[in-house]
């Protein structure tokens, strides 16, 4: 079942690191070595930037029950929470395609997944922006960031 969740008011960011792994791709050594608060700001840093097009946040590292990924395109970008244990997806998405399930033109870095268009947005300043602050709230919380729609799909 899928179902839009609009965005809310974002509380203040909670203290403390609840992430174990991260990675800014799936090839062995793009692991980050610098899970502080600080290697986070880092992290982000590098979002906003444009220097890390893929981006994985998990719990645990041999557990990726539960999981941020994003990946980009210097044209889009894909950000999703995935909660294996509710079989819960949280997706960004473009309201103009959800119709669509064209593929979208981007190499993802584990060299086989492949994401619709619908689920992506313009890889735009803003939108760069919008997905560190995904990032940090979910090296944070472990949860999809509340200031964002998203397209959530369950079951």
């Amino acid at each position: 079942m899928e179902e839009i969740v609009k965005k809310g008011p974002v509380p203040a960011m909670p203290e403390g690191i609840k992430i174990n792994f991260a990675a800014h791709g799936s090839m062995p050594g793009q692991e980050l070595a610098d899970i502080s608060e600080q290697g986070i700001q880092d992290m982000i840093r590098k979002v906003k930037n444009g220097r890390y097009s893929s981006l994985l946040l998990a719990p645990e590292e041999d557990d990726l029950d539960q999981f941020l990924m994003m990946e980009s395109s210097p044209e889009l970008i894909f950000i999703q929470v995935w909660d294996a244990e509710t079989e819960t997806a949280w997706v960004c998405f473009s309201p103009d395609l959800l119709d669509s399930h064209e593929e979208a033109p981007i190499e993802c870095s584990d060299g086989q997944s492949v994401i619709r268009m619908r689920d992506t947005i313009p890889n735009t300043p803003e939108a760069r922006e919008l997905a560190a602050k995904c990032a940090e709230w979910y090296a944070h919380t472990l949860e999809p960031y509340p200031g964002m729609d998203w397209m959530k799909v369950t079951g």
